[in-house]
This record gives structure tokens, sequence and C-alpha cells, in this order.
């Protein structure tokens, strides 16, 4: 029995070592106190298991929305293509968009469409 569950806290903090790569988890993108990097996650898995690997799971979906975020630092976050054009058109309005910005970034959201 010992080393079934030593198997499933090994094979299942191995999974968060390799998952935690692949979505791009650094110390740093998230604030409290599970912000912690990937080998820091492996080991908290490994000597804490029971507490851990929950973490990371209800964790995991906070770490890939900062690293979507981060990928597109751009974009602008809405939910229709009408309140966004109405976003860049106050950034346009206050100055911080050209109006070749405004018209191409616009053109972007209405090719979504």
């Amino acid at each position: 029995m010992f080393e079934l569950i030593a198997v499933l806290v090994f094979g299942t903090s191995l999974w968060v070592l390799f998952d935690s790569k692949s979505i791009g988890v650094k110390k740093g993108k998230i604030k409290g106190f599970f912000d912690m990097g990937r080998v820091g996650w492996f080991l908290s898995c490994l000597l804490l298991w029971i507490v851990a690997f929950p973490a990371y799971l209800v964790k995991r979906s906070e770490y890939k929305r900062r690293t979507a975020a981060d990928a597109q630092p751009g974009s602008i976050q809405g939910s229709d293509v009408p309140s966004q054009i109405a976003k860049l058109a106050e950034l346009k309005v206050q100055g911080l968009l050209t109006e070749e910005e405004f018209q191409g970034k616009k053109r972007e959201l209405l090719t979504r469409m």
C-alpha cells in the first residue's frame, strides 16, 4: 500500500513539474501564499502532497490566465466587439492611440466577428 501511495505522490508531483512548465508558471505571476515557481510547486507536492497538489489544481487556471494576458499585452479585455471598439475610441481620444493604430485595431476586431 505504501508503494502505491509513493508512486501516486511522485507521479503527480512530476506531472505538476511538467505541466507548470507547459503553462508558463513563474514566481511572481500571482499574488499570495501560493506564488511559487515550477520547482517550488514540485517540491511542495513531494513534501506536502495533500495540501500542495489540490492548491496547484486550483491555482492552475490563474497561472494560465496570467500567462495568456502576458502573451497579448496590447489586447483589450471585453465581452464583445462593440465594447472593445468603444474602449479603443476612448484610448484614441485620450491620445494613447494614433488614428492609424485605432483603425488597424478596429479592423482586426471587426474581422473576428
